[in-house]
């Protein structure tokens, strides 16, 4: 791009960001040492040595090389001087986008989005190394696990380290935050045919992966490969759910329509997965189908991910928003767990009534961990570290249903009711994990995720307007 129209169209990103600034006052300074970096750049060097003019632009003098005025910049003087003074007026006022550590938001939005990134980093973290445990072997080996353990299955692993549902869920990130916008399930496909190195497969993704990387290379429609994919009915579809909730924050029925859609690249729906026999009371076998539902089950999560931004959202609320989305059967399972949780006196009073109810059944089933998850939900009102804790003491698939948890609890009550020193080892870890398919930290996912959250509220406001606007006589 020719230089005075870069400078141009950094001005105008400026000033559109400008509405977002908390105090916008405090970036007037940062406004004018980028309008003095763009003089440099376009070769103006205004009347100061360059060593003071370098040191004045935030720039090391030996950073930052100097530069000719070629014959073009000459002929096109006028133009240019146009350029840097738009940026200087604009950037001013203007709020950058800039590194974490140096302008991230401080609103109430972002503490709560934030909230429920690091939850989601944390809960993963400390609930895969016990992943399939019974509750009575992870108190037998940890008492009760309230730290971040190595998963003894991971080579060289570490605390902190997360596991397949957690690539799913930066896949996700990740191609929402580059459309800036809410996505198709084409851009999700793109995301995993263009960021995965499949010589990694086996090491944090499984071959559920593998078979949906190669059926989308083989050119497959994304909307049909959930049909072949490997553990129908399973809650990894659920696990990429929690972003769509954040970036259609306060409007549920967006998000849970996002993850219908998007959620068809790992499942399908309306398959019977299995004969559920049980004997009644009067000795006879009942015999039912179970049915796939881990679409409304994603529906579930990110809907109620919505619920919780809501200013005045509660632990019932966000729970009934999660039942809304589920048909019948599955509705009353997770009530029953729910009732669990209702007339337990203290947590651990629910861990043999819940394995007891599950019993013989797949650990990682989508309803299965829905249930726990909004139990220990409960039984935690709404509290993150003792939301992670408890679905993480639980026991079976213990990392999917502190997910579930702490997603949620993170979402409602916000960044600053995490233990300080769990967001920092996270916020570490991801940056040492050689096999991670993205190593943003939960902060700068949180922040991709807070803009593209913005994007779509200012998309609201426009259709209020018009709509107000068709009222008027």
């Amino acid at each position: 791009m020719h230089a005075s129209g870069a400078h141009v169209l950094g001005g105008l990103s400026g000033w559109l960001e400008f509405s977002r600034c908390v105090s916008p006052t405090k970036y007037v300074f940062l406004g004018l040492r980028r309008s003095l970096v763009s003089f440099w750049q376009v070769g103006l060097k205004p009347r100061l040595p360059a060593k003071e003019f370098k040191r004045l632009a935030g720039l090391s003098h030996s950073a930052f090389p100097p530069r000719r005025i070629s014959g073009n910049l000459v002929r096109g003087i006028h133009m240019r001087l146009s350029a840097v003074f738009l940026t200087l007026s604009l950037g001013s006022m203007a709020c950058y986008s800039q590194p974490a550590t140096v302008n991230s938001p401080d609103d109430r939005l972002f503490a709560h989005i934030y909230g429920a990134v690091a939850g989601a980093y944390i809960a993963n973290a400390i609930g895969a190394p016990v992943e399939g445990w019974t509750w009575e072997r992870i108190e037998k080996t940890h008492g009760f696990l309230d730290k971040f353990v190595a998963d003894p299955r991971v080579k060289g692993g570490q605390p902190g380290w997360t596991e397949d549902g957690m690539e799913r869920y930066k896949l996700m990130c990740s191609a929402i935050i580059k459309k800036g916008a809410r996505i198709n399930i084409e851009d999700l496909a793109r995301e995993w045919t263009q960021d995965i190195d499949p010589a990694k497969f086996g090491v944090r993704m499984g071959s559920q992966d593998r078979i949906i990387y190669d059926l989308l290379k083989a050119g497959i429609p994304p909307a049909e490969v959930g049909r072949y994919a490997q553990w129908p009915g399973f809650m990894g579809t659920a696990k990429m759910m929690q972003p769509l909730g954040l970036i259609s924050a306060c409007r549920p029925d967006v998000a849970a329509k996002d993850a219908l859609d998007l959620g068809r690249i790992k499942d399908s729906a309306g398959r019977p997965l299995w004969r559920d026999d049980k004997f009644g009371e009067d000795g006879r076998v009942r015999s039912t189908l179970v049915y796939n539902t881990a679409l409304e089950n994603s529906a579930a999560i990110a809907a109620a991910t919505a619920e919780a931004l809501r200013p005045n959202a509660t632990v019932d609320s966000i729970i009934a928003t999660a039942l809304a989305q589920l048909p019948a059967p599955a509705r009353r399972e997770v009530e029953t767990v729910l009732g669990f949780a209702q007339n337990a006196k203290d947590w651990k009073d629910i861990r043999p009534l819940y394995q007891k109810f599950y019993e013989g059944r797949p650990i990682s089933n989508a309803i299965d961990v829905l249930a726990g998850g909004l139990a220990c939900f409960k039984l935690a009102k709404g509290q993150p570290r003792e939301s992670v804790l408890y679905a993480t003491n639980l026991g079976r698939d213990t990392d999917c249903k502190a997910y579930v948890a702490g997603g949620l609890a993170g979402a409602l009550r916000g960044i600053q009711a995490w233990p300080a020193e769990w967001v920092d080892l996270v916020e570490k870890a991801v940056r040492t994990d050689p096999d991670t398919v993205d190593k943003h930290t939960a902060r700068e996912v949180a922040e991709g995720l807070y803009k593209v959250c913005l994007n779509e509220l200012r998309k609201v406001k426009s259709q209020t307007t018009e709509l107000e606007s068709l009222l008027a006589k």
